[in-house]
């Protein structure tokens, strides 16, 4: 009987959502909660009370006790002027939404809400939070203004849809909620998940030639490759190493400065996913190196640079490889 209740409740939720969002839309990255579009009903609490009360009710109908009809009536207008305050504590409240950094696949995209309470009552016991998932709890006075970071977990690389957000409030005796459904067409961006340990090689840019390895210069950074007895200490890649537990060596090398392109296919064949990692982690060393470096891939490429902004769009073209759009 109880999983019959809760499927039909599941089942009337979210019809619910569906007709909240044919009836509002997407919404625009700030908005205020307009009074037809907060949702109003009473708690489990609030059913309780109502229950009490009509109990009490009956009771003072039957002894015709005028003190059980004054507590009665006293605690139904209670119950009706916290409806009134638990729909109010919502109404007109501003809303923005910032896109979350990216963050790389298993990690949590944050994204940042700004909330704003533009009127002259304190709004209280404000929840913010995915639809179904959990919440940030703040609160304003009149004219504050407050920063939310909401968590949303990732398992797999590529754009990430912003989800249906929920504010909701139990302000002031939890005998009622009061919620308001956000629709935001907003992504964030999930980086694949690296190898521990990058394969393949790099070539040299076409039309220039390689001057030879110098593991003993110190002029170009080359990458990397395993420890062996006599290597220099000074040659550890130790940044490497307090990340992964390997000890590798940078490589050098001598003449003249020459990009590197790091290629699809100079990966040895295998799952797409598990090529896509072990170029995530050559890009990483390329970066950590200061080398001048591209990246090829199928029906893409990102041409020789170096920085953060360049590493950006290297992983982002290896994160969207394959894909399109993903619901978190």
């Amino acid at each position: 009987m109880v999983a019959v209740l809760r499927n039909t409740a599941t089942r009337w939720g979210e019809r619910a959502r569906a007709w909240a969002a044919k009836r509002q839309g997407i919404d625009p990255q700030r908005l205020e909660l307009e009074s037809r579009r907060v949702y109003i009903l009473p708690t489990r609490a609030g059913l309780i009370f109502a229950v009490i009360v009509f109990t009490m009710l009956l009771g003072a109908m039957n002894y015709n006790n005028n003190m059980g009809f004054a507590l009665t009536f006293l605690l139904t207008g209670i119950g009706i002027v916290s409806i009134h305050h638990c729909h109010h504590n919502l109404t007109g409240l501003l809303l923005q939404a910032v896109a979350a950094s990216p963050v790389f696949a298993g990690d949590d995209l944050r994204f940042r809400f700004t909330l704003e309470n533009p009127g002259r009552d304190a709004r209280w016991q404000l929840k913010l939070g995915w639809d179904g998932g959990p919440t940030q709890v703040t609160e304003l006075e009149p004219g504050e203004r407050s920063t939310v970071n909401v968590p949303l977990p990732t398992q797999q690389r590529g754009r990430i849809k912003l989800p249906r957000v929920r504010v909701s409030t139990q302000f002031p005796l939890g005998l009622f909620q009061a919620w308001s459904w956000i629709n935001m067409d907003l992504h964030g961006l999930a980086y694949p998940q690296p190898a521990a340990r990058a394969s393949g090689s790099s070539t040299g840019a076409p039309g220039r030639h390689d001057r030879g390895r110098d593991t003993a210069g110190d002029d170009d950074y080359s990458g990397m490759r395993d420890w062996r007895e006599g290597d220099p200490p000074r040659r550890i890649a130790w940044k490497v190493m307090a990340r992964t537990g390997q000890k590798l060596i940078s490589e050098y090398e001598g003449g003249a400065p020459m990009p590197r392109w790091i290629d699809w296919d100079s990966e040895p064949t295998g799952d797409d996913e598990e090529r896509v990692s072990r170029l995530a982690r050559r890009v990483l060393d390329a970066d950590e190196g200061g080398w001048e470096y591209g990246l090829r891939m199928p029906g893409g490429q990102v041409a020789p640079g170096v920085g953060p902004d360049h590493r950006h769009r290297c992983l982002e073209l290896l994160a969207l490889h394959g894909q399109r759009d993903t619901d978190a």
